[in-house]
């Protein structure tokens, strides 16, 4: 088993390992941090069995700090992606209040400008279009518009704060769509690639590590579970009885 002693921190480890190397978790994050803790337990308590089998002791060393740089980076991405799933629950709610005041800005306007033909084909420019992007430029059309052509709506008694409203919402909507499109981007995040490197780098020593005490213990049923994920077996029992059920 190759010595991973080095004077290069993880973080420099992480990223240089190949893109076509890295994985993404294919068990829970934390259960994985679990599972090394466990593992790191056993293989100190077995230490001269995998010594003597070629496993270097940095390697077992080595493991809890692999962990806990996956956690680090689990707790930054989980923050990333709890805000942006946040927004996406925002830009629904927007979008919904939005589309409302669009229904109620369209009549209002209609009725104010409805004797003044000039200026009500000049409405029909923010009247027409469709879709979420058009949604957000008609708010803020409908401000400029007010502003513009105040007469008419003041003749009706046209309540102001709708189109102040309409001019934020415009804002908010515009911010709220860049987080969005983070979220459905997820996967090009560099918080989630990070968290993905430093899942792949933690696998890769459990993986070995587990290699060699299958290899150290072959004859000992017991210990050859310490080299093998709970979480695996379990899964495995739960989807076997599926089966026999369905058969």
């Amino acid at each position: 088993m190759a010595n991973v002693t080095t004077t290069k921190t993880i973080y420099e480890l992480v990223l240089e390992i190949s893109e076509n190397k890295i994985i993404s978790p294919t068990i829970p994050v934390d259960i994985t941090i679990g599972e090394a803790g466990i593992l790191h337990q056993n293989a100190i308590e077995d230490k001269a069995e995998l010594l003597a089998k070629g496993v270097s002791e940095d390697s077992i060393n080595e493991l809890p700090l692999r962990a806990e740089f996956l956690q680090e980076r689990q707790s930054i991405w989980t923050a990333v992606y709890q805000s942006a799933l946040t927004s996406n629950k925002e830009w629904e709610a927007k979008i919904n209040e939005a589309s409302q005041l669009h229904r109620e800005l369209k009549f209002d306007f209609k009725f104010a400008y409805r004797n003044h033909p000039d200026i009500l084909k000049k409405l029909q420019n923010i009247l027409r279009g469709s879709g979420h992007m058009n949604l957000i430029q008609d708010m803020s059309d409908y401000y400029a518009f007010a502003k513009q052509y105040p007469e008419p709506l003041a003749a009706i008694l046209f309540d102001t704060t709708k189109i102040d409203r309409s001019k934020q919402l415009s804002h908010e909507l515009h911010e709220l769509m860049n987080r969005v499109n983070g979220v459905k981007n997820s996967k090009k995040r560099p918080e989630k690639q990070l968290r993905d490197r430093a899942y792949t780098y933690l696998k890769q020593l459990v993986d070995e590590i587990r290699a060699y005490g299958k290899y150290a213990f072959w004859d000992d049923k017991e210990k050859q579970k310490r080299y093998s994920s709970e979480y695996i077996r379990s899964k495995n029992k739960r989807n076997n009885k599926l089966t026999e059920i369905n058969n």
